[in-house]
């Protein structure tokens, strides 16, 4: 056992002692993050004598020959499921109800199979995966995207506003009258007290999400809101919408499974079929990154959720002191990077490669970091009114 592994194992051990997050990491020299990942790696496979170990520790199935009645069978709960509205049609769920029916069912990658070569009209497109050197490493977090505009019948203009959280796949969409602040910022505070509080939120660089063109420094009030509770907002690079790859999937649903399937006579009843949209799929899509279980399968008890307080009231002044904004962003030729309409030369070592900006306010700077080392510190106050 590596000095790593055994600092993981320590970690569980304080923490099931009843020692705080932030005094773990400070007694171990460890991030919060990297707590926040053993414990959960922990509780997933803690009947699993290597869950602290690096690598998968999934259990791998054998794959078999399946008879052409389980793979006549496959393709029939295929069928049903395209037919049934807002179901989910993958493997895992043909899975299930395979078992439901008492029949064994073979591994979802013989299911995949099963349903690639009976023809293209059963098969479910994936986006293809940008595979580059890319920042990874953040834990907890919350995905958010806008969809839009949209239209109803007699051309009233909408947009759909989507939150998930990454490590239970817990989501819900919002049909939203614009996408100001002041329309996002409420759904927030809903999915907030109902799901949970992440460590990080991680979204594009949409303009109402980053506050102001006219005054690039100042912090709007999204990003107001997500300080005041300690969470750290993430910004991905621009034009790579696959980062946010999580919710971008949940976008591709909520579009063919819900807009395109209906005709809603007016917003609010669009409002309320969301509702239900968002509640049925929290019951009932799996998702193999969690053990093939549903999103409120694996997200603790009501009661252990640390969600923001209802009575929190979007009115009342928000005054910001402290906090970190992130920003990723792609180094090209030009070694330059634009933040907040400001432009930063960096060392010609991180041409071609992805940094993590960091915009730390209670100390003035600006850091641009790559693996952990930090490269240059650049002043960089904010504006932040009294």
């Amino acid at each position: 056992m590596n000095e790593e592994e055994i600092l993981r194992k320590e970690a569980v051990s304080l923490h099931l002692r009843g020692v705080s997050i932030k005094d773990i990491s400070v007694r171990l020299g460890r991030s919060r993050q990297w707590v926040h990942k053993w414990l959960k790696q922990y509780e997933r496979y803690g009947s699993s004598e290597s869950w602290y170990k690096s690598g998968d520790n999934t259990p791998k199935q054998v794959k078999n020959k399946v008879s052409p009645e389980i793979e006549k069978a496959v393709i029939n709960i295929r069928k049903e499921l395209l037919s049934e509205p807002y179901q989910q049609t993958g493997a895992i769920n043909i899975l299930y109800r395979l078992e439901a029916m008492g029949i064994q069912a073979p591994s979802t990658a013989t299911i995949n199979r099963i349903i690639k070569r009976n023809g293209p009209e059963n098969r479910e497109t994936t986006p293809l995966r940008k595979e580059t050197e890319y920042p990874t490493g953040f834990v907890n977090v919350q995905q958010m995207d806008l969809i839009g505009p949209r239209y109803l019948k007699g051309g009233f203009k909408f947009y759909f506003f989507s939150i998930m959280d990454v490590d239970t796949h817990y989501a819900r969409v919002y049909p939203v009258k614009n996408k100001s602040a002041k329309s996002i910022v409420p759904c927030l505070m809903d999915f907030w007290s109902d799901c949970q509080l992440p460590d990080f939120l991680q979204m594009d660089n949409e303009l109402s999400f980053r506050g102001s063109n006219k005054h690039p420094r100042s912090l709007g009030l999204l990003l107001k809101v997500a300080l005041s509770k300690g969470i750290t907002p993430i910004f991905i690079p621009p034009a790579e919408p696959w980062r946010n790859g999580v919710i971008e999937k949940f976008n591709d649903n909520v579009q063919k499974r819900f807009y395109a399937g209906h005709t809603f006579p007016d917003f609010e009843q669009m409002r309320e079929e969301a509702v239900r949209f968002s509640d049925f799929h929290n019951r009932n899509h799996r998702y193999s990154c969690i053990g093939n279980k549903t999103p409120e399968q694996v997200i603790e008890p009501l009661e252990k959720r640390f969600r923001l307080s209802p009575e929190w009231d979007i009115n009342v002044k928000i005054r910001i002191e402290e906090g970190t904004l992130i920003f990723i962003r792609f180094v090209r030729s030009d070694c330059k990077l634009h933040i907040l309409d400001s432009v930063f030369t960096v060392d010609e070592e991180l041409k071609y490669s992805y940094v993590i900006v960091r915009i730390i306010i209670e100390k003035y700077v600006l850091t641009v970091s790559r693996n952990n080392i930090v490269y240059h510190v650049f002043p960089f106050p904010m504006f932040l009114p009294k």
